[in-house]
């Protein structure tokens, strides 16, 4: 199987990952967003104490975590770095080790609506891939993100306009690509979706409910 590298090495892509620019009678967006870093790694399934309740015996599994950090910077009519931004959408794309029948690599596809955004302090979202998901796609107990996962690419949006991007593999938006790759949306989850909903504090960013 070619690694994802070699596969967008021989495409002629040429859209940059880049904010788009507004045309003349629009307003850009007030807000200013510099992705800081993307981590893909392994997160076993949190063993939460509780009482009143019959406890089961069951052995952690393995889920595979984005955490996304960003800084938003805002102008001081919108309180700058006091300021809070009231709601941003992330584009998450996780290219898997694994082809379609078709010959497709897969790309599961998420959507995370944030809200309440500070601009003092490093902001985190995280993503989640269940380990029902990973057996089904790669029919195995184990999965790692260092072997499966082949790259990943992170899209924000404010206001419906792209504010900033980032991907592990070059500088183009390579998950555009239909003839390469199959995206498959409804399997990389919010944390509020998965046991996670009630671990980590405030350590990442809400999510508005659906």
């Amino acid at each position: 199987m070619k690694p994802i590298r070699l596969i967008l090495a021989s495409l002629l892509v040429t859209s940059a990952l880049q904010a788009q620019v507004p045309g003349v009678a629009e307003k850009p967006p007030s807000v200013k967003v510099k992705i800081k870093s993307v981590q893909v790694d392994e997160q076993q399934t949190p063993m939460l104490s509780v009482t009143n309740v019959k406890m089961k015996r069951w052995t952690p599994k393995n889920w595979v975590e984005v955490d996304v950090e960003f800084d938003i910077k805002l102008p001081e009519d919108a309180g700058g770095r006091k300021g809070t931004y009231p709601g941003l959408q992330m584009n998450i794309y996780v290219a898997l080790q694994h082809m379609t029948k078709e010959g497709k690599r897969e790309v599961l596809t998420g959507t995370l609506d944030l809200v309440d955004i500070p601009a003092d302090e490093p902001c985190h979202a995280l993503a989640y891939i269940s380990p029902a998901a990973l057996k089904a796609i790669f029919q195995k107990d184990y999965v790692t993100a260092s072997s499966d996962i082949q790259g990943w690419g992170v899209e924000i949006l404010a206001e419906g306009k792209v504010v900033a991007a980032k991907s592990s593999i070059g500088k183009s938006a390579w998950w555009e690509n239909k003839d390469t790759f199959a995206i498959v949306s409804g399997l990389l989850l919010n944390k509020m979706q998965t046991p996670f909903a009630n671990v980590f504090g405030d350590y990442d960013l809400a999510i508005r409910p659906k």
